[in-house]
């Protein structure tokens, strides 16, 4: 189960990554959903310090969402 999960969480990161290049702000709000899912993933599988990657990453999908939302 976590296998599938794993593979959910990347296509998502994937689909965030191809709408940030499109400069589609809404590639945040995938990120943010992803990277709380990877926080659990890695918490769950005691990666903890991939947990602290996982939480700037959150923490800078936020930012990234505000500070696109400002510019139009």
């Amino acid at each position: 189960m976590l296998e599938i999960i794993g593979y959910i969480l990347t296509g998502m990161c994937l689909i965030g990554t191809f709408l940030n290049c499109k400069q589609i702000k809404y590639c945040f709000v995938i990120w943010f959903f992803a990277n709380i899912g990877w926080l659990l993933y890695d918490f769950n599988t005691v990666q903890y310090y991939r947990c602290v990657l996982d939480i700037v990453q959150t923490i800078t999908a936020v930012w990234g969402y505000k500070v696109w939302s400002k510019k139009k």
